[in-house]
């Protein structure tokens, strides 16, 4: 059975299970309208040990495309995370 704990620093906003799965806890935005949307949870595309390797493999120099590749996801991901848009709460 897997057990979800708040991620230090992102409590109520994203959990990490025991086998590594992250996931983001339903919430509430303010759109581009000024109104509120309801974000629901979402299991996130990857594990908090790829991120760390992709973080690694980002800060080694290797080529964004190279990792997106090897790990079989878009080019757009690893670019988010090399910006710091996505996963910027995870440390190596």
């Amino acid at each position: 059975m897997e057990i979800w704990k708040d991620i230090k620093g992102q409590e109520g906003r994203y959990q990490i299970s025991s086998t590594g799965r992250l996931r983001r806890m339903p919430r509430y935005v303010k759109g581009k309208n000024g109104l509120l949307r309801r974000l629901p949870m979402q299991m996130l595309e990857l594990t908090y040990d790829e991120v760390k390797k992709i973080k690694r493999k980002l800060e080694e120099g290797e080529h964004v495309l190279k990792i997106a590749e090897e790990f079989d996801i878009s080019r757009k991901v690893v670019s988010k995370i090399k910006s710091g848009r996505s996963y910027a709460w995870v440390e190596c």
